[in-house]
């Protein structure tokens, strides 16, 4: 283009730049201009009263082609009500003219802290989020469910019972004094604050049921937290402490399921059956120095050790030990460690170990270690008639006798989180019949021996399917 021609199209240039900046922004006021939101329910999981919860938000959207002008963002209830709100740093229960231009959003922070009830019961919370714009009134429904809780915390220095009827929440450290028993009944639910430990140096006695399970884990019950572990702490084992006995709990989302420190002089017992311990930031078990019996027991997915028997006396029969790691990962510890245990003030000695029926399985390739500190290089251990993760694959040895390998091309679950058998597993059928007697039905109460042909591990693949195969 010629300057000549340049100067003929200035003029018009500059009115259509006049224009352009002249134009007016307007307003989207009519019935029809309908902001869009992000959702029509919030809904808050289960929470203990006085507690806040987490934060949730909704999003309103303006797609029209003017600004669209909130009058009011409220809560029904007004000061009334127990849920909160903030737009763009602006508290609630009201807050009023806020403009969207086109195709821009707000966000409405949402939160909840709800009342002690004095009931058992687990009760309904309602609220409307209201937005009133172009003579209109949009609204978003919030729902919370809200139960009490008895708080506790400190040293229980004569005997307690956890019942059913209560929900427990151990704010920090819970001490079972020594000489003093601590029953958990069936059903009963222990939920355990950030860095809260139980420490019992009496007596633990979990009472759980097949039908009504004891729940240790953590005091966040939004689903967000339910895969995290190290939610909380411990239920350490002091020296002190003997007559322990766990029954059908499920004891999830912390440091250690189990941690027993035992000693030369002083070793702990314990017997666990029918339990669930899984999703350790740390370990399972960890016992050091003590006298352990477990059955029909799931131990699963640890960072670290998911059983630890260092020194001291361990008898597992039909147990899963199964170790894919947390939702952060594992270490590269084993899932199964057995050794004599050794520091610079104590040397307590590995007196027996034996493994049977049981499954020993995990992301390694070599998920079992054995560590000899008494100079000979040997441990009284056997591990016999399991399915075993391990470079070792001979048949026998003085460690290992009748055990099956696992080939991770083979299924040996239903599916992830779940350990029902595969009907192509390797666990199928592989168990010995006398070990199976001893404990005859499995962690769901199927019989192990109605076909004569016990599996391996914590849960009978279905007995009736194998009896129609006989």
């Amino acid at each position: 283009m010629d300057k000549s021609h340049f100067v003929k199209l200035l003029p018009l240039l500059l009115i259509l730049c006049v224009f352009s900046s002249c134009k007016k922004e307007f307003y989207a006021e009519s019935r029809s201009d309908v902001l869009k939101f992000s959702a029509d329910t919030i809904s808050f999981d289960t929470l203990f009263t006085e507690k806040g919860s987490v934060t949730q938000w909704v999003k309103i959207k303006n797609p029209c082609d003017g600004i669209v002008k909130i009058d009011k963002v409220s809560l029904l209830n007004g000061e009334k009500s127990r849920f909160f709100i903030n737009v763009n740093g602006v508290p609630g229960p009201i807050i009023e003219n806020i403009e969207i231009a086109p195709g821009d959003s707000v966000f409405v922070f949402i939160q909840t802290k709800l009342q002690e009830q004095k009931v058992d019961t687990i009760l309904y919370h309602e609220e409307s989020l209201q937005v009133a714009y172009n003579s209109r009134v949009d609204a978003v429904v919030l729902t919370a469910w809200g139960q009490d809780v008895e708080n506790i915390s400190g040293v229980l220095d004569a005997n307690t019972v956890f019942t059913a009827k209560k929900t427990y929440v151990i704010t920090d450290s819970l001490v079972v004094a020594e000489g003093t028993t601590l029953v958990v009944e069936a059903g009963a639910k222990l939920y355990m604050h950030y860095n809260a430990n139980i420490v019992v140096k009496g007596s633990l006695q979990i009472k759980g049921t097949k039908d009504s399970v004891v729940t240790i884990t953590s005091d966040r019950l939004e689903q967000t937290y339910q895969l995290l572990p190290g939610q909380w702490g411990s239920i350490i084992f002091e020296p002190t402490s003997t007559d322990n006995v766990i029954s059908y709990a499920m004891i999830k989302n912390g440091v250690n399921g189990l941690y027993l420190r035992g000693n030369e002089t002083c070793q702990i017992t314990c017997a666990i059956s029918n339990s669930q311990i899984s999703n350790m930031s740390g370990n399972g078990v960890y016992a050091i120095g003590s006298h352990l019996d477990s059955y029909n027991c799931i131990f699963a997915n640890c960072e670290y050790y998911v059983v630890a028997v260092l020194g001291g006396w361990f008898q597992g029969i039909h147990n899963t030990i199964y170790n894919e790691g947390t939702a952060r990962g594992r270490k590269y510890y084993p899932s199964f460690a057995v050794a004599d245990y050794k520091n610079d003030t104590c040397n307590i000695a590995l007196e027996n170990v034996q493994l049977s029926n049981s499954i020993v399985v995990g992301s390694m390739t070599n998920e079992i270690t054995m560590d000899a500190q008494n100079g000979d290089n040997t441990l009284p251990c056997r591990i016999q008639y399991c399915l075993l993760r391990d470079t070792y694959t001979n048949a026998d040895s003085s460690y290992y006798k009748n055990n099956t390998f696992y080939d991770k091309g083979k299924s040996l679950f239903r599916e992830v989180g779940v350990y029902y058998l595969d009907s192509l597993s390797q666990a199928i059928n592989i168990g010995d019949l006398t070990i199976a007697n001893i404990h005859s039905t499995d962690l769901l109460n199927h019989s192990r021996i109605a076909d004569l042909k016990p599996d391996v591990g914590a849960i009978e693949y279905f007995y009736e399917e194998k009896k129609n195969d006989k």
